[in-house]
């Protein structure tokens, strides 16, 4: 099943959304279309579920270190 969110709200809302879609309907990837997109959120998302943008895949439970940022 697919889940599309879509929203007008400021990123900070529009990211908190996005990570609790994920959590509530255990979803078992969010897809973005770039890590900027999920970067201030992507620890969050990796608890839940892995977090696929075009240039990688963090499976569920990634360890970010800190200096992560592609």
């Amino acid at each position: 099943m697919l889940h599309t969110v879509r929203t007008n709200a400021r990123p900070f809302v529009t990211a908190h959304a996005l990570a609790r879609y994920a959590a509530e309907y255990d979803a078992r990837a969010v897809i973005v279309p770039g890590l900027a997109h999920a970067a201030d959120i992507r620890r969050i998302i990796t608890e839940n579920a892995a977090l696929i943008t075009p240039s990688r895949v963090y499976p569920r439970g990634y360890r970010w270190r800190s200096v992560d940022t592609a």
